[in-house]
């Protein structure tokens, strides 16, 4: 009898240990998860972008900010041939800066104008001087044409002498460039050019509706 109770009862433990190591089982398998699953991230090149790995690396853009290269340094010009350059004014050469602006006296040594301009040929050689006449501190003044050879020019005096009086160059025709004689004759042009031709009087006499 006694045998048998000991045998029931270990028969009972295992009984319950059996339906205990179930439940654990089961519990744990309903609550299990599985762990993430983690996606590395695409590689990267040195300049930051993604790497295609069906295309082969590109190299990397140039920078900007980057220097450019020095270009090859150009030769050093050569000056024109010594016969053709001036490196000095001489005592005998006088500047046309000079000549403009100075003074103009007669032979009696009366003030008649000063020099306002210099005519040069194509050659450069100077033929004549266009002085101003007259006028109030240049206002109102008169142009006047002279020849190179009517002047004299004293440079150490800051002068220019002729021969000719006051009223003598304010009796001479008013000096005109070329720009001043093309802008007269289109002046002259431009009237004759606006004036319309006026229609003809209509012949026969005039009609009368009914």
């Amino acid at each position: 009898m006694k045998r048998l109770l000991m045998t029931t009862a270990a028969a009972s433990l295992l009984a319950i240990s059996a339906t205990a190591y179930a439940q654990d089982n089961t519990g744990a398998t309903g609550q299990s998860q599985q762990p993430p699953v983690v996606t590395p991230p695409p590689a990267s090149n040195e300049s930051g972008g993604t790497t295609d790995m069906n295309n082969p690396a590109s190299p990397p853009a140039a920078d900007p900010a980057a220097p450019a290269p020095a270009a090859e340094a150009a030769p050093p010009a050569s000056p024109p041939p010594s016969d053709a350059v001036i490196s000095a004014q001489s005592d005998g050469e006088i500047r046309a800066d000079q000549v403009i602006g100075m003074t103009v006296y007669n032979a009696e040594g009366e003030k008649v104008g000063t020099v306002h301009d210099i005519l040069l040929d194509k050659e450069g050689k100077a033929t004549g001087v266009v002085l101003s006449v007259g006028g109030v501190l240049g206002v109102g003044a008169k142009s006047v044409g002279l020849t190179w050879k009517e002047i004299d020019v004293k440079p150490e005096q800051q002068q220019v002498q002729i021969s000719y009086t006051k009223d003598q160059l304010e009796a001479a025709p008013d000096f005109k460039t070329t720009e001043q004689i093309n802008s007269e004759m289109n002046a002259q042009q431009a009237p004759a050019a606006a004036t319309p031709t006026p229609a003809p009087a209509p012949t026969g006499g005039t009609s009368t509706n009914p």
